[in-house]
């Protein structure tokens, strides 16, 4: 699919239906509220009430280390044992930003929530910069203040966990690309601008590599008018769209050359997770398309560095997917609707409670989320309708089901769909508001066109 730039776009930025200044004080608005909401939440729901667990400790833990001088180490080996490490399991641009909170001052886990505040706020500005240029300004507005009281997401930037920083280094890729297909003379530092947000994106969750080829790669691809493509030109995109993403990766992995011996480009995560993803008590029963780390600590590792036990699990995880071919279309169909927020919620919010996260906050963000999903779907119908073109917007979307059909179910792995989601619901509410109020101002700003398919 190949997004495209017509008269009617042009026009519509040329005379806007909603002002520069009404749409930079209502993003402004949506800030202040959603930095507020935060806070209540990191007040009342999580300062001192919820204990570090799972994912929330290691990171509290690599921060601490790496501001202390240790060094990127196992932190539960160097906290009890006072053995050092070096360690690849976990993704470090966001123990960085700990690292440098502790640095700071803020040594705890009660402040370095409040970070979440800050990044919130990011969020809140780029989400609106992105619903602007998918389908105007009112679009954008109402994006952001979507964001700023999504329950989800305020749960996440006020929780010791990655995905908020991911959250934004996606919606920021999103954007830099629409940027890049809007504008005629296809400047290339958005490109450039959309690997750094993709770099920086598998600095933080490692998946995020699979939006330079879903995504970025597409995006470089663009008609001439006359229908044809110059593939050298293609090329020379791709290349530039691959710089922040090479430097980053490769920073990385060259660390881990030197410090573990091993190339890898990403993290010994995929071990862990495989293998508590693919055991008899994730393939059968109440908790199949669930996790275990009982099943993880099962496969022996005994004598194996990091890099080879985290290979010796991920063998023994796909031995196990292979011996039991005929349950993978159910447990693979339970991943999706776990993440989808639609098979045993009780259950599954639970579990995810257990990760650091208030329960109660959990349900309200899954109230929110079953609003915004069809509001969303309802979104993209229109936006097809009247030619906005939303492919880039599906690409994140479809990466997290794809890659949850291989793992397990969390709802946490939704967050890369997130900003796609809440725009497109955005879209929805835009056109509802034109509907009511019957204005034709509106709907210009819900009417920008998207190319060829």
């Amino acid at each position: 699919m190949v997004l495209g730039v017509d008269g009617s776009l042009r026009r519509a930025r040329e005379n806007p239906a909603v002002s520069d200044r009404t749409f930079w004080s209502g993003t402004a608005g949506a800030v202040g509220v959603g930095v507020i909401a935060r806070a209540i939440y990191i007040v009342t729901a999580a300062l001192g009430r919820i204990e570090l667990f799972g994912d929330a400790e290691t990171y509290h833990l690599l921060g601490r280390h790496l501001a202390g001088g240790a060094g990127y180490v196992r932190p539960r080996e160097y906290a009890d044992l006072g053995i050092s490490v070096p360690t690849a399991e976990f993704p470090p641009l966001y123990p960085s930003v700990l690292a440098f909170a502790d640095l700071v001052g803020l040594d705890n886990a009660d402040d370095q929530r409040f970070l979440g505040c800050l990044v919130g706020a990011a969020s809140i500005v780029v989400v609106a910069l992105l619903g602007r240029a998918v389908a105007g300004a009112a679009v954008g507005v109402i994006a952001a203040g979507l964001l700023a009281v999504y329950p989800q997401m305020i749960v996440f930037d006020g929780s010791l966990v990655s995905e908020g920083w991911y959250f934004l280094f996606v919606a920021l890729t999103l954007w830099c690309v629409y940027e890049f297909r809007s504008d005629r003379q296809r400047p290339l530092w958005w490109l450039a601008a959309a690997g750094a947000a993709v770099g920086l994106g598998v600095l933080t969750r490692s998946e995020a590599i699979v939006l330079l080829p879903a995504l970025l790669v597409p995006a470089a691809l663009v008609r001439a008018e006359d229908g044809a493509i110059d593939w050298r030109t293609w090329g020379r995109r791709v290349g530039v769209a691959s710089i922040g993403v090479v430097v980053c990766v490769g920073g990385w992995t060259i660390r881990n050359a030197v410090s573990l011996d091993h190339i890898q480009p990403f993290t010994n995560n995929s071990g862990t997770l495989l293998a508590g993803a693919n055991c008899e008590r994730t393939y059968r029963g109440e908790q199949a398309g669930l996790w275990r780390i009982d099943c993880a600590l099962a496969v022996d590792v005994a004598g194996l560095d990091e890099t080879d036990a985290a290979a010796q699990r991920r063998s023994a995880a796909i031995d196990f997917a292979v011996d039991n071919p005929e349950r993978l279309p159910a447990v693979a169909t339970l991943r999706v609707l776990r993440t989808a927020g639609v098979w045993d919620v009780r259950t599954q919010l639970f579990y995810e409670s257990l990760e650091g996260r208030n329960y109660q906050w959990l349900w309200a963000g899954w109230i929110g989320w079953i609003v915004l999903a069809p509001a969303a779907v309802v979104g993209g119908a229109l936006a097809r309708r009247r030619r906005i073109t939303i492919w880039p917007l599906v690409v994140p979307v479809g990466m997290v089901f794809a890659l949850v059909v291989f793992t397990y179910g969390n709802q946490r792995f939704r967050v890369a769909a997130e900003p796609s989601v809440i725009v497109l619901a955005a879209v929805a509410a835009a056109a509802g508001l034109r509907r009511m109020r019957s204005s034709p101002e509106l709907e210009a700003q819900v009417q920008e066109p998207a190319g060829s398919s």
